[in-house]
Formats: structure tokens, sequence, C-alpha cells
């Protein structure tokens, strides 16, 4: 008789169904499905998600992408270092409290609330499909890293007033100048201009740190022919 009223009778209760952590995973990535991603051949922001699904350690949530512009299909994977569980409390209850486009759109960034200490952490989720290797002074290779980059310029920016939006901004910068001009390999010293080139404009003392280690100085002397460009433009200016 309670089936007509639509719902049970007081002191009834049901089982509760059992889901498999990534199934939860998969179903998590569906929230987004019509937010767009650069592709990392043509770099149109004109894609759709084929396929969506746990990877197979349930480490990360992997989504299958096709281009409609150029038709290419790649993989991205969200990912944090341990991204399924919090990062603090390694409890795998949580949610995404805000979604947005990162690094130039060629990335997507969602901050998540765990529900069990409360504490946020970020994850990204970011195209594996296009990997620009860098060539070293030695000519061996390595691949593109966004982390070091970022871990270098905050050695360089130590104790400066300089906020961690701008370093993303020319995080971001310089990893897109070197995906437009180079398609499979970059040289080094192309990334070392071009950090110096970003830093020199952000900050003179984040700069000369930079330079002194890029360019290995090795007396006063060095320090003063870097410094002597950045005196006389100055003095121009005034």
């Amino acid at each position: 008789m309670y089936a007509n009223i639509g719902f049970p009778p007081v002191g009834l209760r049901f089982a509760r169904p059992t889901v498999s952590r990534p199934f939860l995973l998969a179903a998590a990535g569906c929230l987004f499905y019509n937010a767009r991603m650069k592709c990392p051949q043509c770099s149109f922001d004109n894609d759709r998600v084929t396929d969506t699904r746990a990877s197979q350690d349930g480490a990360a949530i992997r989504r299958r992408r096709e281009c409609l512009h150029c038709q290419a299909r790649f993989s991205t994977y969200e990912r944090i270092d341990d991204p399924v569980r919090c990062p603090y409390c390694h409890e795998d209850n949580n949610r995404v409290v805000e979604f947005t486009s990162a690094e130039g759109g060629f990335a997507f960034r969602r901050e998540r609330e765990c529900l069990t200490c409360r504490r946020n952490f970020v994850t990204f989720e970011r195209s594996e499909e296009r990997t620009i290797k860098i060539i070293k002074k030695d000519g061996t290779r390595a691949p593109f890293d966004r982390h070091k980059l970022k871990v270098g310029l905050e050695k360089a920016c130590w104790k400066r007033p300089i906020s961690d939006q701008q370093l993303e901004e020319v995080i971001n910068a310089i990893e897109n100048d070197v995906r437009e001009n180079f398609a499979v390999e970059a040289p080094s010293n192309y990334l070392g201009e071009l950090v110096m080139k970003h830093l020199r404009l952000l900050d003179q003392v984040a700069f000369v740190r930079f330079a002194s280690v890029y360019r290995e100085f090795k007396d006063a002397r060095d320090f003063v022919d870097e410094l002597e460009p950045m005196l006389d433009e100055r003095l121009a200016n005034q």
C-alpha cells in the first residue's frame, strides 16, 4: 500500500548499494564532460569526451578525448601525488568545489574538499600525449618538466614580493611559448633564455639569482656584466 504514496513505512530499511571505487572515479569524471581542453596537436579547444574510466591502478581518472577540429584523439589523466585519496587524511571521500581552466587552456584545475577532514586540495587534468623533450648541453634528452621549472623559479624568487599567481602566469607563458615554437624537441639554452627574459620583467633580484646559476658566474665581474644593461636601462628611463 505504501508504494502508492511514494515512500516506505517508518522503520523499513533498505540495503545500501555497493559501488566500486573505480566506478565512483569514472562517474566523478562525467560531472564536467562539457568542459573543453585545448588539443595538443592543433591547440583548438573544441573536443568531446568519448570515454571516461578509472586507470588500471585506480590512481587516476582517464578521459579519452576527440578533437572536433583535426580529429586527433588524445587522453588526459587527472592525478596528484595521491590522487584518489585526500593527501592529508588519506580518505577517499571528497567533492569538487571549484573547476577552472588552467595552463593556457591545456589543463583543467579542480579544487576538492575532503569530507572527512574538511581540508582542500587540488588536482590537475593534463594531456599526456604530446611530450616535448629538452635537449641538454651534453646532447641528452629529458621530458619538459613543468614541476622542475616551478621549483627553479621558486628558488630564484625566494623571499621576494612575488605571488603564486604571478609565478603561475610566468610558467604558463614559458610552456606555451615552447609548445608553440617546438613540436618535438627544444634546446635547453632556448628555455633558459626564455626564463631569464620573463624573470627580468618580473623581478630583477630573482633575475640575477637565476642568471648566476644558469650562466655559472665565477666572480663579481660576471655579476657586474649582467647588471650593467639593466642599470643603463633604468638611467635612460629616469
